[in-house]
């Protein structure tokens, strides 16, 4: 199973810090979060910068990242500043 972690806004909308997932890619990993934890936090989650191992998944094949076995998917929030 992979791993999970959720940060700033997403984690408030989940209650969790991270959690297992048995899914395929990114793409099944973000209807697991609609479906478990509802619209916003699916929204949120688009929103986030999606990295799977470090590895930010516009380099690695955006949703249709496969995830495997031990893998740490992180949720950062998008922040901006000037």
């Amino acid at each position: 199973m992979a791993y999970l972690k959720y940060y700033g806004e997403l984690r408030e909308l989940t209650g969790a810090e991270q959690e297992t997932y048995p899914g395929d890619d990114i793409k099944e990993c973000l209807k697991h979060i609609k479906t478990v934890y509802g619209k916003e936090a699916y929204a949120e989650a688009k929103r986030s910068l999606i990295t799977v191992n470090g590895k930010g998944i516009l380099n690695t094949g955006n949703y249709r990242t496969r995830i495997q076995d031990q893998d740490e998917i992180r949720f950062l929030p998008l922040c901006g500043g000037g």
